[in-house]
């Protein structure tokens, strides 16, 4: 939580990108009176804001070994591609990623960007998990 200062007659729109504390924030929600959402507010209107950052993306992970799941997650450029197959050192630990979830549903196959997952699962190399 904090606060960025603009212009009292600025209009805010989710969608909008802007620059704060040297990263790229793009908003996702703005509230005004009564915490209502709205997608477009002048700057003296707005009561909260919400926005997530899209300069580096933050891919959470479950590793699942047998019986045991931990989660994990990996910061990195949100156009980086991730594959189903593809091998990751994790903890310095290889693990291969069975499936990739989006917000939209789970594959076993196929690859997906960084920006687009909610969600990688792994199993480790040589599991027959």
């Amino acid at each position: 939580a904090g606060s960025i200062e603009v212009d009292e007659d600025e209009v805010i729109s989710v969608g909008d990108i802007f620059e704060h504390a040297d990263a790229l924030w793009e908003v996702t929600r703005i509230d005004g009176d009564a915490s209502q959402p709205r997608d477009t507010l002048g700057a003296s209107e707005i009561r909260a804001m919400w926005a997530v950052r899209r300069d580096r993306a933050v891919v959470r992970m479950t590793l699942t070994d047998g019986e045991s799941s931990t989660p994990s997650s990996i910061e990195c450029e949100p156009d980086r591609v991730f594959s189903c197959g593809e091998v990751l050192e994790v903890e310095g630990r290889k693990w291969r990623i069975r499936a990739l979830h989006t917000g939209k549903g789970r594959t076993l196959r196929g690859s997906r960007t960084a920006g687009e997952l909610r969600r990688m699962y792994l199993h480790p190399i040589g599991s027959s998990g």
